[in-house]
């Protein structure tokens, strides 16, 4: 698992879910190869700096807080907010130098297992119906990520 930005062009081809983070340049963690209506498909997990207290811990994975992170919100990987991907639409993230990117690089790389298997979970719930509050429609962002440009 790498983190990475997602490039503007399929960004823009995902404006018509207002669920999709629209942040330029906002990390996402590449998980790939997750079974999706018996297909596999990779897909982008957001990093978020403020998850609210309140959201279902099956929703997230806990990553060290940010500075931006407020205090009693979450910082981490939040599972309702994914969206498939190709892998023409990565952009490299850098971390050279960045000690708290490098740390979280470092606990997604000692949890993969565990990131892998709660993604694959939600996708599983998500397919038979079980769409939480503000989730991203993964349905139509893959109509979208297949048409034509």
């Amino acid at each position: 698992m790498k983190i990475v930005t997602i490039n503007k062009k399929l960004l823009a081809k995902f404006r018509g879910d207002p669920e999709v983070l629209q942040k330029p340049g906002r990390p996402c963690v590449l998980v790939i190869r997750l079974k999706y209506k018996g297909r596999n498909q990779d897909f982008a997990v957001p990093l978020r700096s403020n998850i609210s207290a309140s959201t279902p811990k099956e929703q997230y994975f806990p990553l060290p807080p940010r500075p931006a992170t407020k205090p009693r919100n979450r910082h981490g990987l939040h599972y309702i907010k994914m969206f498939p991907v190709t892998k023409q639409h990565l952009v490299k993230y850098r971390t050279q130098g960045n000690n708290l990117s490098i740390t979280i690089q470092t606990v997604i790389d000692n949890n993969e297992k565990r990131i892998v298997r709660e993604c694959q979970s939600y996708l599983s719930r998500y397919e038979t119906g079980s769409h939480p509050p503000f989730s991203t429609d993964i349905d139509y962002l893959l109509s979208q990520l297949y048409s034509a440009p």
